[in-house]
């Protein structure tokens, strides 16, 4: 399916909005980030995680973060691939709820704050499939894109996440190495817990070190 017949009702943010427009300058927001099979999706199931990271405003210039993750059965394979990339093995999921278990939750602790992404256009796609199977609307929040902001700020850099992080700063870079740490990274060995909460965290970092939330921009 076409990511443009997915998208719903989102709405992507022009990548040189300015600054402040959206964030814990005008409210709360959420950055999000999803792990998947990495097969296509088999009757529009393909995700295995949600992240979500709130920031809100807390005074004095400060933000108050919080965060919630959903483990997810998709009832499909998954590639070998992906597995190297995000460390989640098929056993770990049997348990599981499936997405339409865990979407009511989803959608409470998001509400209808604007959501941030890093790849906003493929992830929201996906989540609207899920939704869709689930027997729900699909997302109607803004949504910005902190790889295309990247990619105009620095046109001629590539604009993966963690290079990204590397370029903005050594506090979200120092940080985003220290969860990857935590969650076992990319190896398959040792403990693992929530990649996709480390990567939503970094995406709100990046989005506070761009300016996007009111602050100054790097």
């Amino acid at each position: 399916m076409d990511v443009d017949q997915v998208m719903g009702k989102a709405q992507i943010i022009p990548a040189g909005l300015p600054a402040g427009s959206v964030g814990p300058a005008s409210g709360r927001w959420v950055a999000m980030d999803i792990e998947m099979t990495g097969f296509r999706p088999v009757q529009g199931r393909s995700i295995i995680e949600v992240s979500a990271v709130a920031v809100s405003p807390s005074g004095a210039g400060g933000y108050m973060r919080e965060a919630c993750s959903w483990r997810i059965n998709p009832r499909c394979p998954l590639n070998p691939i992906a597995i190297g990339v995000h460390g989640v093995r098929a056993e770990e999921l049997a348990d599981c709820p499936d997405f339409a278990d865990v979407a009511g939750d989803i959608l409470a602790f998001i509400g209808s704050d604007p959501l941030v992404f890093h790849g906003a256009a493929g992830d929201v796609a996906l989540l609207n499939q899920e939704l869709a199977v689930a027997g729900l609307p699909p997302l109607a929040n803004p949504v910005v894109c902190t790889e295309k902001l990247a990619r105009r700020r620095w046109p001629a850099e590539r604009s993966r996440l963690s290079l990204v992080a590397e370029r903005v700063g050594g506090t979200v870079r120092t940080r985003h190495k220290r969860r990857r740490q935590q969650d076992g990274g990319v190896s398959v060995t040792g403990d693992y817990q929530h990649k996709s909460r480390a990567d939503a965290e970094m995406t709100a970092d990046i989005w506070l070190a761009l300016g996007g939330a009111g602050g100054a921009p790097v």
